[in-house]
């Protein structure tokens, strides 16, 4: 062995001092959350006073008694060992780096499947389809493709391999250009193999057979020996299946590997010179946006455009749309280190305090990236733990050429190793993890870069990077049709010597056109029964005074400063106008409202004590006006005002208020203020009469309807971050008032796993029907379920999981009595199908009330395109709705007015929203309960040290998902809310963010907007 080839592991003290003290990982202390006690509230309207009172037996069965402490067990790391490396990077091997989670894996469910004879089937379309409505043809961005009726399609299992440390290993992705390597050898063997594609991970796709290919290709790139190993052919798929599943009348698989073989197939053209990112492609050599708010960010936007297949009733289509995301820039680690920390760590010789290094990991900004090192002949690339020592400091331990240990400093390791000479090396390393390594490494920030093309998370972006990102990605109907038709064009499928191997074409001269229908809207109700029209999903209230207004004898104003800035002369003067006319206003819309006499001016340290002030003081009310951009304010005040005291809040932005610079747009403003504002102290702001949407009106005479909407909210899920779930119900016969469960749902080991599915739908659905008798002294006789935000792969778990739970939870409740008819609809707003109103010689938006269910829809299953909100700015994004369960046998006709209908029931606007009340509280409360406090939980080593962690991740089952409370001491959220359940998820909807906002149309998180921007 040369002098300059060493095995180097870290010393036993080398990670002593990372820059963050060890300690657990997840903090297992008890949390003192003030005042409150451990059992479940309500708050009680009774005189217009509000008072917490413990929960009854019948509103929320036996929660308490349900409570339990789960316990999470810490990971069973592997001690790093000696043994012979020859990574371009110190690695600390020497003992094992505790409560520190291994590397995360593939997102997957770990909701087991039913047997095929337990499965409940997904429902079948009751009719051919709607007739209701004004008949309307659109364009939509599918394009129509033809195959071949022959066609069929051989998978093979591959294995792409790279010859080191004298054995064949696994090439990985993150290593690797696997596509480029297979590439290279397809075309080198052109004259021995038959036409073939690959797909970028194990599969090699082929029309003929490769009986006699089944063998080992080996080729050298960069003097780096690559191996392409064809294994057995692993499936067949034909054209046949697709056309059975199109034509059959009963229930067929959908064939998605059909669908995947052909996306990978209009891939292989585009990869050299575009990047790839799941359905979504981008120019490689394009200019990045780094511009205004982007300037000196560490960010970039990027242009390109959506593809994707889809099987409809038309047949096969491609689905072209726009694109605008948000990249990392390719920058070294010392840039992006001195942008976050607002200063250039490279002066005077390069340093880093520890409280900077921990301010760092607070932000996230490191965790969340890729880094790579360009030092080494191949490029390795890391995910980053945490912060070692100074590179002068930190000691590596490294074997010589006669097997002799040395100690020495990353610093002399790089510059014997590399002939390296750092040029800042009393900066600290960074901490580092490469993906299926058990060993960290610790690497200069000097020698470190951020990968190219990784997509940056919204929640690390700032607003104003928020705002300028969606007003880029907003196209006028106009312009986004011209664009993707561009792209169709561009694309040149119908040359592209892939696609005619295959006989296959794309029809690219003209959008697919479908039939669509306008609905009516419904009639909005006010007081004395007094009728406003809709008007382009809008009515008004002007004239009107609220069905049932409520009356606030006490309430108060704080300002809440920001410590940047004291409120000056003009916002002080500007808030005594708006104190003033919230009284006058909202009398005339039928709220008696006493004077409001002095405003409070506190800093975000005082908030609980003040809200603690105002629940003592007996106050109905309190609106507390933010100053700038305060998530934290906004929080604190909600959980303590929500979690603790059961205070009745509403905020306000001072910066919105300004805006208002005329009475007319004060007068506006102060109208969205008095609606939430009623729907909070229990009053009802307007009604929707469905009635007449049913074509057998006799038959829904009697009938008491229930409305429930669930969502399930997702971060990065982990022990620390769990999925919360919600779940939402109306308990008037108006739909106007709703209350809420809301839990936590937890995977163990602290990996990735899809959480989709609501564990406790049955408890928590038996809470609210137990809610709804209490409140109507009679049982629902049908229930309509609207859940949001789940994917076609997990529809059956839905049906077989969350439609069982809810019958169950209805044979509890129900006893003897008949128990209720039940619809279970998915709602889907994340999808890329546009459409586009011809209107003469220009394209506009489809007019609110706008319904698709032909052509582009499922051939059987009940599925349908509602469009029930007028387009504000840019391209509408209307919602998809799939019924898995139609037990009530709601026709097309009906299903869609009713859901259509019930859009026009959010009491935050007056405008129809973009899908049922129901549906967006539920995904606004499982957003908002994600910050309010939890019940401390324990890791399992406090318990059982010697319990085996090493359970086989295809043995978990439902079981393994752990929940814990959303709320304080209550295994689910049990507070009784008033109209639109507006005290828990605060259907101000955050005013702070302002009423100028505008969000992406792609970009669906919570509703944050005020008043009509609220939809």
């Amino acid at each position: 062995m040369s002098a300059a080839s060493y095995h180097y592991t870290s010393s036993t003290n080398g990670g002593a001092n990372r820059g963050r003290a060890r300690k657990p990982r997840y903090d297992t202390r008890n949390k003192d959350i003030g005042s409150s006690s451990s059992s479940s509230y309500i708050t009680s309207n009774t005189h217009h006073h509000y008072y917490r009172r413990p929960l009854s037996p019948v509103s929320v069965g036996d929660v308490c008694n349900r409570i339990s402490k789960v316990s999470f067990e810490n990971h069973n790391h592997l001690s790093g060992t000696r043994i012979r490396n020859r990574s371009a990077e110190p690695r600390h091997s020497d003992k094992p780096h505790d409560n520190r989670p291994p590397s995360v894996s593939a997102i997957r469910s770990v909701v087991p499947d039913r047997s095929q004879q337990d499965q409940i089937p997904i429902c079948s379309r009751p009719d051919s389809g709607g007739n209701k409505g004004r008949c309307i043809t659109l364009y939509t961005n599918h394009f129509k493709c033809n195959l071949s009726d022959n066609l069929a399609i051989n998978q093979y299992t591959v294995h792409v391999n790279v010859f080191k440390r004298g054995k064949w290993c696994n090439a990985n992705k993150r290593q690797h250009n696997r596509f480029e390597i297979v590439q290279k050898i397809l075309d080198r063997e052109a004259d021995n193999l038959p036409f073939v594609w690959f797909d970028d991970g194990n599969f090699l796709y082929s029309r003929e057979l490769l009986l006699d290919k089944a063998k080992t290709y080996e080729i050298t790139i960069k003097n780096q020996l690559y191996q392409l190993a064809i294994k057995d052919m692993s499936d067949r798929v034909t054209v046949e299946d697709m056309w059975q599943f199109v034509r059959s009348k009963t229930p067929y698989k959908r064939p998605q590997d059909l669908i995947r073989m052909l996306e990978t197939l209009l891939k292989q053209t585009i990869r050299s010179r575009m990047v790839c990112i799941r359905n979504q492609f981008f120019e490689k050599n394009q200019i990045l946006y780094d511009g205004g708010s982007f300037q000196n960010s560490g960010f970039a936007l990027a242009q390109g455009f959506y593809q994707a297949m889809f099987v409809t009733q038309a047949g096969p289509t491609l689905t072209i749309d726009t694109k605008c995301s948000c990249f990392y820039r390719n920058i070294d680690m010392l840039h992006f280190i001195s942008i976050y920390l607002e200063r250039d760590i490279t002066m005077n010789g390069g340093m880093m305090s520890q409280e900077e290094k921990r301010a760092l990991l607070r932000m996230k900004c490191l965790e969340t990236i890729t880094i790579e090192t360009r030092h080494t002949t191949n490029k390795m690339v890391y995910n980053i733990r945490g912060f070692g020592d100074n590179a002068d400091c930190h000691p590596v331990t490294s074997d010589g050429p006669d097997g002799d240990s040395r100690k020495m400093s990353v610093t002399q390791f790089l510059a014997e190793k590399y002939k390296i000479t750092l040029k800042y090396p009393r900066l600290p390393t960074l901490e580092c993890v490469n993906k299926g390594a058990q060993n960290l490494s610790y690497i200069p920030i000097e020698l470190c870069f951020v990968e190219e093309w990784q997509i940056v998370d919204r929640s690390l972006m700032t607003s104003e990077q928020n705002a300028e990102k969606s007003k880029r990605s907003i196209l006028l109907p106009e312009i986004r049709f011209n664009k993707t038709m561009m792209i169709a064009n561009e694309r040149n499928f119908n040359n592209d010597s892939y696609l005619k191997h295959l006989s296959m074409t794309i029809d690219t001269n003209e959008m697919l056109q479908v039939k669509a229908r306008v609905l009516d809207p419904p009639n909005i109700v006010y007081r004395n029964n007094r009728v406003v029209s809709v008007t382009i999903g809008k009515w008004l209230m002007k004239g009107n005074q609220l069905q049932q207004a409520t009356r606030v004898h006490k309430w108060e104003m704080i300002l809440v400063k920001d410590g940047r800035r004291e409120p000056g002369h003009m916002d002080m003067q500007k808030l005594e106008e708006f104190c003033n006319m919230l009284p006058e206003t909202t009398r005339r819309y039928g709220i008696q409202m006493n004077p409001h006499f002095e405003t409070k001016i506190i800093s975000h340290n005082q908030i609980r004590q003040c809200v603690y002030d105002l629940h003592a003081s007996g106050a109905e009310f309190g609106l507390f006006v933010l100053i700038g951009d305060c998530p934290e304010s906004y929080q604190t005040i909600k959980r303590c005002a929500l979690q603790e005291f059961g205070i009745i809040t509403l905020c306000c932005d001072l910066g919105s208020i300004r805006k208002q610079n005329n009475p007319g747009k004060l007068n506006a403003y102060i109208e969205n203020v008095a609606q939430k504002m009623n729907a909070r102290l229990g009053g009802i702001n307007s009604t929707v009469s469905f009635k007449k949407i049913f074509v057998d009106e006799p038959k829904s005479n009697g009938d008491v309807f229930m409305f429930i909407g669930a969502d399930v909210s997702h971060v990065v899920v982990s022990e620390r971050k769990p999925s919360i779930a919600a779940v939402v119900a109306s308990v008037s016969p108006t739909s106007t008032q709703y209350i809420c469960r809301s839990s936590e749902q937890r995977p163990v080991k602290d990996k990735k796993y899809s959480l989709e599915v609501i564990k406790d739908f049955q408890p928590m659905t038996r809470d609210l029907l137990h809610v709804f008798v209490q409140t109507n002294k009679q049982y629902p006789t049908k229930i309509v379920v609207y859940r949001d935000g789940v994917d076609e792969g997990h529809f059956q778990k839905i049906l077989d999981n969350e439609v069982q739970a809810l019958k169950n939870a209805c044979l509890e409740v129900y006893g003897n009595r008949p128990l209720p008819k039940i619809t279970f609809v998915i709602i889907k707003k994340s999808h890329n199908t546009r459409f586009f109103a011809p209107n003469g010689q220009h394209i506009t938006n489809m007019a609110a009330g706008t319904v698709i269910d032909t052509t582009i829809v499922h051939p059987r299953q009940f599925d349908f395109y509602l469009n029930s909100h007028a387009g504000a700015l840019g391209t509408n994004v209307c919602s998809y709705y799939h019924v898995l369960y139609n037990e009530i046998e709601f026709t097309s006709d009906e299903l869609q007015q009713l859901t259509f209908w019930l859009c026009h029931t959010d009491v935050r606007c007056t405008k129809a929203v973009k899908c049922p009340a129901a549906a967006r509280y539920a995904h606004t409360v499982a957003y908002h309960a994600r910050y309010f406090e939890k019940e401390p939980y324990q890791t399992a080593s406090s318990h059982h040290s010697n319990r085996d962690t090493t359970q086989d991740e295809d043995d978990l089952t439902l079981e393994d998902i752990k929940k814990t409370d959303a709320l304080h001491g209550c295994q689910h959220l049990s507070f009784k809310l008033t109209s639109e359940f507006a005290k828990l998820c605060e259907l101000d909807g955050n005013i702070n963010d302002g009423l100028d906002r505008k969000f992406d149309e792609n970009y669906h998180e919570p509703a944050k907007l005020f008043g009509n921007y609220a939809a």
